[in-house]
């Protein structure tokens, strides 16, 4: 019986493809830590960090991750440095 090719090539792809389980994890771990260090940045600056901003800011950097960039390439497209950061301090912070 002859082996066949696609079938064999179908699974040797199928078994090293990336499986959304693993992206979603690897992106929870880049979004987490983006997240942390933006936490830390804002906290450190005695100032409110919004979550819509950071949302906003951590997606940008998980999309230029999985795009290749490094990370000082993810932060320098992603962080507006032109925009202040909010002192409003009777808001809660996260």
């Amino acid at each position: 019986m002859k082996p066949r090719w696609g079938v064999i090539v179908f699974a040797v792809i199928a078994l090293t493809a990336p499986r959304p389980a693993q992206a979603n994890f690897k992106n929870n771990i880049i979004f987490s830590g983006c997240a942390a260090a933006m936490r830390k940045e804002y906290q450190q600056a005695n100032k409110q960090l919004l979550l819509s901003q950071l949302n906003k800011t951590c997606d940008c950097v998980v999309e230029q991750i999985n795009n290749r960039k490094n990370i000082e390439q993810a932060k320098a497209s992603c962080i507006n440095s032109e925009q202040p950061i909010s002192s409003n301090k009777n808001r809660q912070s996260f």
